[in-house]
Parts: C-alpha cells; structure tokens; sequence
C-alpha cells in the first residue's frame, strides 16, 4: 500500500495563484487544509483593504474557494505580528531616508512563520502557497534550496530570500513549474474556481486606498514637514513637504531645470533634504548589503560571482559579492540605476537563490548627498 501523503496547510489569499495551488495539490493526493491570514484589519492612513488576502472581500474569497473544493477553512488574525514585524519597521525605514520592500518581511517573519505554526497545531506536515518559486532539497549540501520559477514573468523567489531553513523544508510550492498566468488561470477554469479570472492585487495591503503618503502621514507627521530641494553642487532649487513623499530615482514632484530633466539620488530624512541630479547620477556600481540570510549556500568566506537583483521587478546582473563582518559588498560589471537603501538585494547562481539582504549603503549616493 502507497505511503500516505502528509496533509498540507495551504495559505489562501482570495486570488486564483493560491486557489490553484490548493486545487494541485488535491489533484496530487494530498490531504489540504486552507487558511487565510488577517495580516491588515485597517487603521488611520491604511483604511480597510478591498481586495486581496487583507480584505473582507479576501476573506470570503477564499472560503467560498475552499468549500468549492470541499476542504477546511480557517482564517487566523495575526495583525499584531504583522505590525511589529512589518508595518512599524517600513515606517521606521522610510524614517531613515530608506524605501523598504514590506512584502519580503511580511514571508519571512509573519506568514511562513505563521503557518507553520499552525500547522503544527492541526498536525499538517507541509505549508503551501501560491508562490511563483520552487524548492528542493540537496543531499550533495545538505541543504534545502530556492529556485526561480519556471515561468520567468511571474518568478517570485525575490520574495521569498529570507526564509531560513528551517522554513524551506516544510514548504510546498505547487505552482513553480508552471509555466505562464495563463495557465494557471486555465487550470482555475478547469478546476472550475470562481476567482480564475480575477485581476491581480498590485498594491501592498496595508497601505489603503489614500497611497503611501497617506499611510505615512497618519503614521509618522516628521516624514512630512517642509524641507530643500537641493542639487547635487548643494544648491537649494526648491522645496518639498516631507521626505515620505519621495524615492530615490523619482523625477515627479521636482522643480523644473534648464539642465534636462532631474531625478531624486538622495534622501536625508533627518534635515528633510532631497538630493537630485540629473540621470547619469542615479547610476551606481556597488552597494552594501547587511540583515543577510543565506539560502541555498552556508555563508561565503571568499569573493562569489552572482547575478544580483536591486528589486523585486530588475533584470539580474552580474556582480561579485565579497564579505565584510556581517554585510557583504557587491560590485557590479555594469553600474545599475537607481539602487535604493531599504530595497533587499538578491543574489543568484542560475535558478538558485544563494542569500540576500538589506541595501544599507550606496556609495555613488553617499559621496553625493
């Protein structure tokens, strides 16, 4: 008789990536569990969410999916780990002149975390979700592995850089091998799931119908009193009404220029002084990288050759990283626009996700405040 399949916990966001990803599983043989996370109930500056994993709307998505398919459903409030894990830390972020990615901390210090746990609880030996990844174990390095997923426009393994092994081994990720949105939105037609054909959420849930400068105005009044424009010779041009509005390699909200057009390549929240230059400013060969996890490699001890991603949406380039203390330096072949402190870098080996980190310091961007 075949071993039977340990039951799976499936995160449920509403959407039809994780609706797939449960109905697979189901396909496959295993006994599935769904569960949808109450990461956002709403607050001053991030109003309640209208769609997506946060949202009612979210909610009640994803139950009628799981009794469509005929399996358990529990929804789990963990919106206090969620704003001491995530939202605080993005705003304290932004304090410091940084643009921080809150979805890459959300997977590694609340949802995985969050599920697992749950799982242990109602005896589920795996968690899942509808992530665009995949992993494997070694036995060469004895080492559980992240690797891109197969379908290259919808590759999530950015996200997910920071979960640690202990995480990765209990993961599932039904959709890394598939190989288009299509597909998965023709499997949901299949499958018959009434959220098959539903747009993507695009925006981070917290944030709320009013934008990030809303969130960030309830959240943090200094991100939002008045300061200078500046250029990069030192020269006010202009003036702003708070740092928390503005990015490095933003050209909205500037004053106009004679020069061509002017681009934002510095933020100093502690003076409320903006930076700009024009666009050859923006370009940097190196950064600094600290809060590091390694993923499919034990820590470097010598210079590696990657492929780096500045952010969630870059093309990866070829770069060395080479250890500092507990940072790593990264030198790239080509200088890369706009790399941001706050944003995580990745680093790759082909499909595999060797580590990442936090950008701390950008020196070009440094030595022109």
């Amino acid at each position: 008789m075949p071993e039977q399949k340990r039951p799976v916990l499936v995160g449920m966001s509403g959407g039809v990536d994780s609706a797939v990803a449960a109905a697979l599983l189901i396909n496959a043989g295993y006994p599935v569990v769904g569960v949808t996370l109450r990461l956002w109930t709403g607050s001053p500056g991030g109003d309640e969410p209208t769609r997506g994993c946060c949202s009612i709307a979210g909610v009640q998505d994803a139950r009628e999916t799981c009794a469509h398919l005929g399996i358990e459903h529990y929804v789990v409030d963990v919106s206090d780990a969620f704003i001491r894990e995530v939202v605080d830390p993005f705003v304290a972020a932004y304090a410091r002149g940084r643009t921080p990615n809150p979805c890459t901390a959300c997977n590694a210090f609340v949802r995985f975390t969050a599920m697992v746990n749950l799982a242990d609880r109602i005896g589920c030996g795996h968690v899942a979700t509808g992530h665009y990844a995949r992993v494997r174990y070694s036995a060469e390095l004895q080492r559980w592995e992240l690797l891109t997923g197969v379908c290259a426009e919808k590759d999530q393994s950015y996200m997910l850089y920071g979960l640690t092994q202990e995480l990765l081994s209990r993961v599932l990720l039904p959709l890394g091998e598939i190989a288009s949105k299509e597909q998965t939105r023709a499997l949901g037609r299949e499958f018959g799931l009434h959220v098959a054909d539903r747009s993507d959420s695009q925006d981070i849930c917290f944030v709320g119908s009013g934008g990030y400068e809303s969130f960030l105005k309830h959240r943090s009044e200094n991100l939002f009193r008045p300061g200078p424009i500046i250029d990069e010779q030192g020269r006010e041009i202009g003036t702003h009404r708070g740092v928390g509005a503005f990015t490095v390699g933003q050209r909205r909200r500037l004053p106009p220029s004679n020069r061509g057009p002017l681009f934002v390549t510095h933020i100093d929240a502690e003076t409320a002084t903006v930076t700009v230059g024009p666009l050859e400013l923006l370009y940097s060969d190196s950064l600094t990288a600290g809060r590091l996890n390694w993923v499919s490699i034990s820590r470097p001890s010598a210079q590696l050759a990657v492929l780096a991603r500045i952010r969630y949406n870059a093309h990866a380039a070829r770069a060395a990283i080479a250890p500092i203390g507990d940072a790593v330096v990264c030198r790239f072949e080509q200088a890369q626009r706009a790399i941001t402190r706050g944003q995580a870098v990745v680093f790759y080996d082909d499909e595999r996700v060797l580590g990442g980190g936090i950008i701390e310091h950008v020196p070009a961007q440094e030595d022109n405040p």
